[in-house]
């Protein structure tokens, strides 16, 4: 794979929204509508992401109780690993190596994307669930 396709995702991005959106028209904030997040790539093919909740509750003590260490992870999402680009069909495939859900490692996340100026749009392959498909849509700004 060229530098070139790897290069235009270099930087540091911070994010802008993410959501998804359902075939029945509804709009899915997983992480509230106002998420903070922030992905790193080194335009050679290594890359790393983080989002999260940013009403995230805090601890009430230094000992979290099991519920708030649930309510913690399930608003945090954290990832790593490489990523490869398809120009020709305007997609990357990141291949996860880390992550803080488990069942991510080992795998591949495949996003469209789309870059016009300091804007990175990715969005997901359409999951069925049930009868309704869900696409999810990420934006980021370069900051760097």
């Amino acid at each position: 794979m060229s530098k070139d396709k790897l290069a235009q995702f270099a930087g540091c991005w911070k994010l802008v929204s993410h959501e998804f959106r359902s075939s029945d028209g509804k709009i899915i904030h997983p992480w509230g509508e106002d998420p903070v997040g922030m992905s790193i790539n080194d335009g050679k093919g290594h890359f790393s992401a983080q989002i999260m909740r940013r009403d995230r509750p805090k601890f009430a003590s230094q000992s979290p109780t099991f519920d708030e260490l649930k309510a913690a992870y399930a608003g945090y999402v954290a990832y790593f690993g490489t990523t490869e680009v398809n120009e020709k069909e305007g997609f990357r495939i990141n291949h996860v190596e880390g992550s803080l859900n488990p069942n991510w490692v080992g795998g591949e996340q495949i996003r469209h994307y789309e870059l016009s100026g300091n804007r990175m749009t990715l969005r997901t392959p359409p999951v069925k669930i049930g009868d309704i498909e869900l696409t999810g849509s990420l934006t980021w700004e370069r900051i760097d």
